[in-house]
C-alpha cells in the first residue's frame, strides 16, 4: 500500500467513478483500476462493487475510505499550516533577552510586530545574559538577546546597541545633594544585580579599576532589575543600571542620577543566533523588522548583516 493508491482509491469513492478520479488526478482510467487492484492485493480485501453502472464501495472499502478521508483531510490541513507560515499568517517566535532588553525595547518592536502580521505568536523567556547564550545554543530560541557575547564557534554574535551605565539613588539620599567621591561609594550600601548579567560584570571590573577591588562595604544581590530600583527609591543604597532602565523614574523625581566622573561605561546589547540554524519565515521577518526600527543606537550592524547574508543567498 503506497500513498497513490490510497489517492486513486479516495478519488474513485469520493466522485463514484473511475473515469472523474482519472480525469482529476490527470492519469489515465486504466492508471487508476491499476492502483486500486494493487491495493486490493496488498490488502487482501475487495473494495469496490463493480457489478452494476454505478461503483459502489464494499463494506471494507467504507472501513478504508473513513481513514484515507481523515488521512487527506490531515494532508490538507498540513499545506494549509505551513502555507499560512509561510506567508506569515500563522507561525510562532521564541525570543530569549535580558531584563533590559526585554523591558525596555522589546515590548514595542513586538506591539509593532504584532500589529503587521496578528497571526504569528511570540513567545519571550528572560533572563540574564548567560542564560540567553544558552537558550540559543540549546536551540530553545530563535534569536536572543544578550548583554554580551562569546566566541562559541556554532554562535553569531551582532552588536545592535550600546547604553550607558549610570548610579543612582533617592533624592532623599545625602549624596544625592552632592559630586561624590570614590570614598563615599566605598563606604555607602550598594546593591548589586546577580552573577552573569554584563552590567554586574562591567562594575566588578570598574570597581577593581577604580579601586582596586576595595567593594563597597555593605552590600545585598539582588536578581531582579525593577526589585533594585524599589529598594534604591525607598532610600536604601545606590545602585548602577543602564540609563534606559532609570529614565522614567528620574523623569518622575523618584531616583537621582549621581555625579560619578569615573563612571564612563557602556553596556553593550547582542542579537545572537545559531549560524547553522535557518530561521523561520516569522523569525526572519522580526529580524528584518528589528533592522528597520531606529530604537537601537547601531541597529545599521544588523542591516549591513541581513544585506551581505541576502547578496551570500542564505
Amino acid at each position: 500500500m503506497n500513498i497513490d493508491q490510497m489517492r486513486a482509491f479516495h478519488k474513485v469513492a469520493s466522485t463514484g467513478s473511475f473515469t472523474r478520479a482519472a480525469r482529476e488526478l490527470f492519469v489515465t482510467q486504466p492508471a487508476v483500476s491499476q492502483e486500486i487492484k494493487a491495493l486490493e492485493a496488498s490488502l487482501g480485501i475487495k473494495l469496490f462493487d463493480r457489478s452494476g453502472k454505478n461503483v459502489r464501495m464494499t463494506a471494507d472499502g467504507e472501513v478504508l475510505f473513513s481513514y484515507a478521508h481523515r488521512l487527506f483531510a490531515l494532508h490538507e490541513e498540513m499545506e494549509s499550516l505551513f502555507g499560512r507560515s509561510k506567508s506569515l499568517q500563522h507561525g510562532q517566535i521564541k525570543l530569549g533577552s535580558t531584563a533590559l532588553m526585554g523591558t525596555y525595547f522589546l515590548p514595542k518592536i513586538i506591539g509593532r510586530f504584532n500589529r503587521r502580521y496578528p497571526g504569528i505568536e511570540i513567545d519571550l523567556q528572560m533572563g540574564n545574559s548567560d542564560q540567553v547564550i544558552h537558550l540559543v545554543l540549546e536551540g530553545l530560541v530563535d534569536l536572543g538577546f544578550s548583554g554580551m557575547t562569546t566566541n562559541h564557534a556554532r554562535l553569531e554574535s551582532i552588536l545592535i546597541h550600546q547604553e550607558k551605565l549610570i548610579m543612582v539613588a533617592s533624592p532623599r539620599h545625602p549624596l544625592s545633594a552632592k559630586k561624590i567621591s570614590l570614598d563615599d561609594i566605598s563606604e555607602t550600601p550598594f546593591i548589586w544585580r546577580e552573577k552573569g548579567t554584563q552590567t554586574r560584570k562591567l562594575i566588578e571590573k570598574w570597581f577593581l579599576r577604580q579601586l582596586r577591588g576595595h567593594y563597597p562595604r555593605k552590600s545585598i544581590e539582588l536578581q531582579n532589575m525593577e526589585a533594585a530600583k524599589r529598594m534604591v527609591e525607598e532610600g536604601y543604597g545606590i545602585t548602577v543600571v543602564p540609563e534606559a532602565a532609570v529614565r522614567r523614574e528620574i523623569t518622575a523625581g523618584w531616583l537621582k542620577p549621581l555625579q560619578v566622573e569615573e563612571l564612563n561605561v557602556l553596556n553593550s546589547y547582542f542579537l545572537v543566533f545559531l549560524k547553522t540554524r535557518k530561521l523561520t519565515s516569522a523569525a526572519e521577518a522580526f529580524r528584518k523588522m528589528l533592522s528597520k526600527i531606529h530604537l537601537f543606537s547601531l541597529s545599521e550592524n544588523l542591516r549591513k548583516t541581513i544585506q551581505r547574508q541576502t547578496s551570500r543567498g542564505r
